[in-house]
């Protein structure tokens, strides 16, 4: 019986915790639901792409896209012939998803993208997945913020280095009553 209300209290303490409990330099506290990305400017998304690269507070191409450093990608929901404009709006971040994908080497060389001399250890792709909506505009769905990274030395992005990424560009919001939150 004990354990019961134990749990019981465990369980309605928890429900009073702010959604954001971490600082902006943790790699382990990801800007949770609920927080907002406000766009500053005009986007352009390339034809025949769904997606635009920030990195360093402005858009790259994926030719001077270092994987290795912090990035963002803004997606729309589909592919066009010709380019694609997002306006400065705000999107809400109805839900956070952190992924590590792992991308041998072995298989990049199998492909034709590596030589034998490239080969070394497997490295990890640490993701930060945004879902977004804005009623303004429905076909942008989401940002993912990520870099690639030896799986000993990696992490997830921490609230700082996405913002670093973002720059200018775009600017963070977590909710409100959320603690580390800077302006």
């Amino acid at each position: 019986m004990n354990r019961i209300l134990f749990s019981i209290l465990l369980l309605a303490l928890s429900a009073c915790q702010p959604a954001y409990l971490g600082d902006e330099n943790s790699t382990l506290y990801p800007p949770p639901a609920g927080s907002r990305f406000a766009l500053k400017q005009v986007l352009t998304i390339p034809a025949n792409s769904a997606h635009v690269f920030l990195q360093g507070g402005r858009s790259v191409s994926l030719n001077k896209l270092n994987q290795y450093h912090p990035h963002c990608r803004l997606e729309v929901q589909e592919v066009r012939e010709t380019p694609q404009g997002v306006m400065p709006d705000e999107f809400l971040v109805k839900r956070v998803r952190q992924e590590a994908t792992v991308v041998s080497r072995a298989g990049l060389m199998k492909a034709g993208l590596l030589n034998a001399q490239d080969m070394g250890p497997s490295f990890f792709i640490y993701r930060t997945v945004f879902d977004l909506e804005s009623p303004r505009q429905p076909q942008v769905r989401w940002l993912s913020c990520e870099q690639w990274a030896h799986p000993a030395m990696g992490n997830h992005l921490s609230i700082r280095e996405i913002r670093l990424a973002l720059g200018e560009v775009i600017a963070l919001t977590l909710p409100s009553g959320a603690t580390g939150e800077a302006h």
